[in-house]
Order: structure tokens, then sequence, then C-alpha cells
């Protein structure tokens, strides 16, 4: 998953998209990012100009919620390697922030420091202990890290603990991962009129489990799984997939293929939020015009909640 912020960068985003690649606005602020806890092995900052420093190591706490137990942090920016300016005092402050999140440096060559963050549950214990660091309270995982302030302290999770989680979810949504659920809807890219060709960017608008996401496989194109933050989190079931996806209520572009399934009877269901012709507004703004598209949006739902 690639994201930058909304600036001068904002172009590499539409730039991602176009070579098939996902990709996706957001930034590293003061609200969590968009995803679940434990989402990825390997988080790469390239000429990074993050301050991960300031404010107590806040943004690297973030990044230490996102990595899984014994997953790496790649850091390219000046501080790995200039001795010039304040740069040196910068490094410092980052050696000092990661030893007490308890990461360890395990490389430091040419422009790029990587730090892998390790499975010890006592060296947080004792970190706390001596207040280097702030210990989270148990996280409800189970909540989407949506619109969420960061957090200044750090979890403290156990090899057992890990792997208690990851058969939670996989246990939660079972019942869902069949190859008969998988395949539902995929059939629309063998039609005639749907070339493999034409489509290279979805979304699945309502992703549950990323079912749609599997049955693609086979074809040439990448699927954003989009779960919506009022909905229950199964986000953390998509990443145990080996799928990507993101918590949304507002959607980045640019698709050839929009898929939402029972998106608008939930939305309908919620009370608030987005009226059936916003949503349809944006659906507009997201397929690329000029393509042979196929709109699953479940015809007869959208149909249904219009009638109410």
């Amino acid at each position: 998953m690639s994201f930058a912020p909304k600036d001068g960068h904002e172009n590499q985003i539409q730039f991602a998209l176009e070579r098939g690649i996902g990709a996706m606005i957001s930034a590293l602020s003061t609200k969590q990012l968009p995803y679940p806890t434990g989402s990825f092995e390997m988080i790469h900052c390239s000429r990074c100009r993050i301050d991960f420093h300031e404010n107590d190591g806040i943004l690297l706490k973030e990044l230490n919620r996102l990595l899984r137990s014994n997953g790496y942090f790649v850091y390219s920016a000046p501080p790995a390697y200039r001795k010039d300016k304040d740069f040196p005092a910068i490094w410092d402050k980052l050696v000092n922030l990661t030893t007490a999140m308890c990461w360890r440096l395990i490389a430091r060559k040419v422009q790029t420091a990587i730090w892998i963050k390790e499975n010890n549950e006592p060296c947080l214990l004792q970190n706390a202990e001596q207040k280097l660091i702030d210990v989270c309270d148990a996280a409800d995982d189970s909540k989407p890290s949506w619109n969420i302030p960061l957090k200044n302290c750090v979890q403290v999770r156990n090899s057992n603990t890990d792997l208690t989680s990851f058969l939670q979810v996989m246990s939660a949504f079972q019942c869902f991962l069949k190859p008969e659920q998988d395949r539902s809807d995929s059939s629309l890219l063998e039609t005639n009129e749907c070339q493999a060709t034409e489509i290279r960017n979805v979304m699945d608008m309502n992703a549950f489990v990323g079912g749609f996401a599997v049955a693609l496989n086979k074809f040439p194109v990448w699927v954003m799984n989009v779960v919506p933050a009022s909905m229950k989190n199964t986000l953390s079931g998509i990443y145990d997939r080996g799928l990507i996806g993101t918590f949304h209520d507002c959607y980045p572009r640019t698709y050839d293929l929009l898929h939402a399934n029972y998106l608008f009877s939930h939305y309908k269901t919620q009370g608030e939020g987005c009226l059936l012709e916003d949503i349809m507004l944006e659906m507009d703004r997201l397929i690329r015009p000029l393509v042979i598209t196929t709109l699953i949006s479940y015809l007869h739902d959208a149909l249904h909640v219009k009638s109410e």
C-alpha cells in the first residue's frame, strides 16, 4: 500500500494508479492512519521528511501500531547519513525513541537505516517501568482506526497475543472464506462486454473480507478493498489474507470498475451520512471516462432503497 499527502506529492498517487499500483492520499498528522493494528510486515519512508523525532515520537508510535511483530521500518532521509547541520542530533533522538520502543537497528548504509520491531515484551515492560514509554490500554482492534487521534503510547503484545488475535480474526470470518463465496460476482469479467485489458484498477466499496478481490486473483488487476468506517472491522481479516485495503467514508481515485455490495442499504439503515445521490455522484467522479464499465452496485439493493 503506497500513500502520499495531499500536496506536491499528490500527482505521485495518480502515477501509481496509472501503473496499476495500489495507492491513496493519506498523511501522518494528528489522526491514526486508516489501517488496522498490525497490518504490515514492512514500512518504507523514502526521502522521508517526516519529523519522527518531534512530539515525543508520537508518529513513530503510530508506525509501531501498524507494524507486526518482527516487522521492518526502512528509513531513507538525511539524518540517517548526513553529519552536518542538526542531522546528528535528530539521529540521536531517533535512536533513543526506537530503543525505548525496543526496536533494533539492523542496518545503516548509504542513505538508509533499517530497524526491526522485535517481539520483546520484557523490554517494553522494563522501559515502561523506567518511564521511557507509556503502555497503551488494551486496544479494541474491532473498532476501525478512522478519525481517531494519535496515541502517544506503545502496545504490548507477545507472540501468544498475536497468534490468538490472528486465530480470532480468521475464525470470525471462517464461514465466509469459502471458494464459492469468493467467486461471487467475478463472472462479469468473463463476459464479452468486459475485456481484461480494459480493467486494471478496481475498488470494492464494501469489501467485507475481500472475497471479490480473491475472485479476481487470476485477472491482471489489483483491488482496493474499502471497509466503511461505520461497519464492523473486517479489514484485519483482509490484511491477514495478504490483500490490501483501507477504512474510508469517501474514496480515493481513479478506477476502472467499482463493486458496491449492499453499500446503499447500509447507509440507508445508518440514518445519517451520505445520501444515495451523493454516493452515486462520487462513483461518477471515481470511474474512468470512455471505459466499458460494469458497476456492480447490486441494483436490486439500490432500487429497494430508492423505492423506500
